[in-house]
């Protein structure tokens, strides 16, 4: 869905994750796409995965796929945020996980964040901008 006032295409891949509210799943502003915070939801059955290493993984997963639609990849994150509900706990986690999923590019400028809480009481979302010029 495009907005002409804005220049603004609105996304929804075939085979991501269903918005759980008011919220599209990115944007496509010129050059960059903006991935909406991602939660470790599985995409066929659309509930949280089980297990705090597969439920961050697979976060930056439908982050990644989402943004691959438009043509990015790894090598693209110009920018991620995370935040978690307990950052002595989830951190070194969410580290794990991008040693690992960043095995072979650089990593991006990330911050990271506490926060009281998340949607369906999750315990981690990752949100992301990616350059993928037109």
């Amino acid at each position: 869905m495009t907005d002409p006032k804005l220049n603004v295409r609105y996304l929804a891949p075939e085979g991501a994750i269903e918005p759980t509210g008011t919220w599209s799943l990115a944007s496509r502003a010129g050059d960059y796409v903006f991935v909406a915070g991602m939660r470790g939801i599985d995409p066929v059955t659309n509930t949280l995965v089980a297990g705090d290493e597969n439920r961050i993984r697979q976060a930056f997963v439908n982050m990644v796929e989402i943004a691959g639609s438009e043509g990015a990849s790894l090598a693209d994150i110009v920018r991620l945020t995370v935040y978690v509900t307990d950052m002595d706990r989830y951190r070194p986690i969410v580290n794990q996980i991008q040693e690992e999923i960043w095995s072979d590019v650089p990593y991006p400028p990330r911050t990271i964040l506490e926060v009281s809480a998340l949607n369906q009481d999750d315990i981690f979302e990752v949100e992301g901008t990616f350059y993928a010029p037109v």
